[in-house]
């Protein structure tokens, strides 16, 4: 059985719907931010702040590349982690890859109803829609590279029909 790698912005889903998806599959759930904390022993937040992004990346690298260990796994991942090393590549080595692509404006309402505090490359933008925006441009030759890409709201058990026959 294959994993199922979700990647996308911020609030984009990841860990919502891959709840759901793992669920309808019988899979495991696993969102890289909460391993990522529990193997530091600290918040993203902290992380980045006490020991920089540099360091944030190499962890979530390590992390991200044990999880091959892990069979019929649903891995939300980072928003940015497969921008990084060979990240997207192991990726699609592992798994099936689905991009959760939603709109900036929606991304933005989402993260503010959330608070984004918790989110430290957007905590200090003076404009949220511009600066996902901004991200979504740098990540989109990695994001387009997955093997599906779902636009918009999209629900576990259409997503599950979708992958099912490839698993």
């Amino acid at each position: 059985m294959k994993n199922i790698f979700l990647i996308g912005l911020p609030s984009s889903g990841k860990s919502t719907l891959g709840k759901k998806l793992a669920r309808l599959l019988d899979y495991r759930f696993v969102d890289m931010d909460k391993l990522i904390e529990k193997d530091q022993e600290m918040t993203i937040h902290e992380i980045f702040t006490q020991k920089g992004e540099d360091y944030f990346r190499e962890v979530e690298s390590r992390i991200l590349k044990n999880t091959i260990e892990n069979r019929k796994v649903v891995i939300a991942t980072g928003g940015g982690a497969p921008c990084f090393f060979d990240n997207m590549d192991f990726i699609k080595k592992s798994g099936i890859s689905i991009f959760l692509d939603v709109h900036h404006v929606e991304l933005a309402k989402r993260i503010q109803n959330h608070g984004k505090d918790d989110r430290p490359l957007l905590s200090g933008a003076t404009s949220l829609e511009i600066e996902l925006e901004k991200k979504y441009q740098q990540r989109l030759p990695y994001y387009s590279r997955a093997d599906f890409t779902l636009s918009g709201d999209t629900d576990a058990s259409k997503l599950a029909a979708i992958v099912q026959p490839l698993l």
